[in-house]
């Protein structure tokens, strides 16, 4: 009864492992089909389902082979993405060769808005190469573009200094044209445009002595502003005005009107006193001499004294 019982469990468990087995063999005809077709993806997946059918019955060599198909489908599929790789790698240096061609063009052209616009497409394709090689060549590429770039301007920069400076040292923009300096001989030295320094030293000496100069003038102006008005209070008048007018003089050269205006109005103020005080004093001096004549008994003499005080007194009117 037993050695009965035993054989019908032998033979249901004979004939489960006969169903997995073709099982197993329709998966493995499904996926000869799918591996002749290049379908690696998909025979994967049958092996890993052959494989779990085959654990169920301890089938080994099922096992083993289906291992041995999944490393060579591994090593296919690594192959065939490394040509897809390649192809877009190949492709991509292609059309970085030609980005190349057309920056060194536009380069040589000093067309800078061109260049620069070849070196953002181009590193967009660097990216997606993933070649470090590429990228550490365009970033170096990208770099003398901006050092070049940098230099051209600031030569260009220099240029238009050195242009300018006569003119804003006549307007006595001091403070502009050094700090100008200041930055562009940083420049030169960063750049080592070590060529342009002895031009740029020329302008900054004239510069210092054009603004030592113009402080000179200012100073002076305002110490004679103090004497002029000092002098005017004290009725020094022709000191004043020779002070006056070489005060005007001055301002005007260093193109202060707001000091020019006011002391034009005081030197007319102060021409006015030193005519009336003249004529005070010519007044006074006739005065005497008539009086002394009338003493005298010169009374003709002393009466054209006084009409030359008469006339003296229409012409003030």
């Amino acid at each position: 009864m037993i050695d009965e019982k035993t054989e019908i469990v032998e033979e249901k468990e004979e004939k489960r492992k006969i169903r997995v087995i073709s099982e197993i063999d329709d998966k493995i005809g499904i996926q000869g089909q799918s591996f002749m077709k290049g379908q690696f993806k998909e025979a994967l997946a049958l092996a890993d389902q052959i494989i779990e059918l085959a654990k169920t019955e301890n089938l080994t060599s099922f096992i083993q082979e289906q291992e041995q198909l999944i490393a060579r489908i591994k090593k296919l599929i690594e192959q065939r993405e490394e040509k897809a790789r390649e192809k877009v790698r190949a492709e991509l240096e292609s059309e970085l060769k030609k980005f190349e061609k057309d920056y060194d063009i536009a380069f040589k052209a000093e067309d800078f808005i061109k260049a620069e616009q070849v070196i953002k497409e181009a590193k967009i394709f660097c990216i997606q190469s993933n070649d470090s090689k590429l990228k550490i060549k365009w970033e170096n590429i990208e770099k003398n573009y901006l050092d070049t770039r940098a230099r051209k301007e600031i030569i260009q920069d220099i240029a238009n200094l050195i242009k300018e400076s006569s003119e804003l040292r006549k307007k006595f923009l001091f403070e502009d044209l050094k700090l100008r300096l200041t930055y562009l001989m940083q420049q030169v030295q960063e750049k080592n445009l070590t060529d342009y320094m002895e031009k740029l030293e020329e302008v900054r000496i004239e510069t210092i002595a054009a603004e030592d100069s113009y402080n000179k003038v200012k100073k002076n102006i305002e110490k004679l502003k103090k004497i002029v008005l000092t002098q005017k209070e004290k009725k020094e008048l022709q000191n004043a005005i020779k002070n006056c007018e070489n005060l005007i003089q001055q301002a005007a050269s260093i193109e202060k009107t707001e000091i020019v205006e006011e002391f034009s109005q005081i030197l007319m103020y102060l021409n006015e006193d030193l005519k009336f005080e003249e004529l005070k004093a010519k007044i006074l001096k006739l005065d005497t001499q008539g009086l002394n004549l009338l003493k005298k008994g010169k009374f003709l003499d002393s009466v054209k004294k006084y009409e030359a005080i008469r006339d003296s007194l229409k012409n003030l009117a």
